[in-house]
């Protein structure tokens, strides 16, 4: 039998195929951004269809999903995959509850990502989620990397508008995107995949980070924080989970442990799509 894990983000679709041994098979990398909240759902049908063109027949299924936190969205996405697999034995989840069910060993726990967007999820005894943020990057996704990117365009166009003062990232910005002018990063509003394309500069802009991108991070880290606080504190508890591409930046993981010193921090750096293919075995092996 072989069993097949996806994990879909805001900068990428990964898939990882194993056989009923828990050996990998295959592994599938696509730098597409999929979430769910950004991409409509033709372009979905073709990204996934490419990945199903390089992968055999599978007997089950876990999809983990940014923007998949809905039930709306489940069932969408649910129905997109059953129709490109032909297959029934699929889960779907948003990218905090599949990493919860794959961390749950009976005792209560909680996640924080910060990658495009954000989030915080935390799971009980009795396997019952509770959830702050992760609403959209429209709505939300405070001290995610769309988020801050966005802030930092922000500014430059208020410093534009000659409402601030310069400060050196607005040199940076226009030279990542090969940019002459403030005004041309509103093109950056209609390209396919802008949710990626504007989030990608924010790996950029915490290599050395400014006395703007400081006051930046440090508004989005003090409310994902609170979030986190607030979830832990809800479950009596005081280990917190950090996933997600940010918190490989060492200046983000640093600003993130200040506001948490009372907290214990474990950074998360397992394979997501390895570990769906774990959960579609442990769902739909048959002994």
């Amino acid at each position: 039998m072989k069993f097949l894990g996806i994990d879909g983000g805001g900068t990428h679709i990964a898939a990882s195929l194993i056989n009923e041994s828990g050996d990998i098979l295959k592994k599938i990398e696509i730098e597409t951004g999929v979430n769910l909240t950004s991409v409509d759902q033709e372009r979905l049908k073709s990204i996934i269809s490419t990945v199903k063109t390089k992968i055999t027949e599978v007997d089950g299924i876990v999809v983990s999903f940014s923007g998949a936190g809905t039930s709306q969205r489940k069932i969408q996405l649910l129905d997109i995959f059953k129709e490109i697999f032909d297959i029934n034995n699929i889960f779907v989840y948003n990218d905090g509850e599949s990493i919860l069910y794959s961390l749950f060993k009976g005792n209560s726990l909680a996640i924080v990502i910060a990658g495009t967007g954000s989030m915080i999820m935390g799971m009980n005894e009795d396997q019952s989620i509770v959830r702050s943020g992760g609403w959209g990057h429209l709505f939300d996704d405070v001290g995610g990397g769309f988020w801050i990117s966005t802030r930092i365009i922000q500014e430059a166009f208020r410093y534009k508008d000659k409402l601030r003062e310069f400060d050196p990232i607005f040199n940076r910005l226009l030279k990542f995107y090969s940019c002459e002018e403030i005004e041309a990063l509103t093109s950056l509003q209609g390209r396919k995949d802008f949710k990626t394309i504007i989030s990608s500069f924010t790996k950029k802009a915490l290599e050395k980070p400014t006395n703007l991108v400081e006051e930046i991070i440090n508004e989005g880290i003090s409310d994902l924080t609170l979030r986190c606080k607030k979830i832990l504190d809800s479950l009596n508890i005081k280990d917190l989970y950090l996933s997600g591409s940010l918190f490989k930046s060492e200046y983000y993981l640093q600003k993130f442990q200040e506001f948490m010193l009372n907290y214990s921090l474990h950074t998360l750096n397992f394979d997501v799509s390895e570990q769906m293919a774990l959960l579609a075995r442990k769902y739909f092996l048959i002994k």
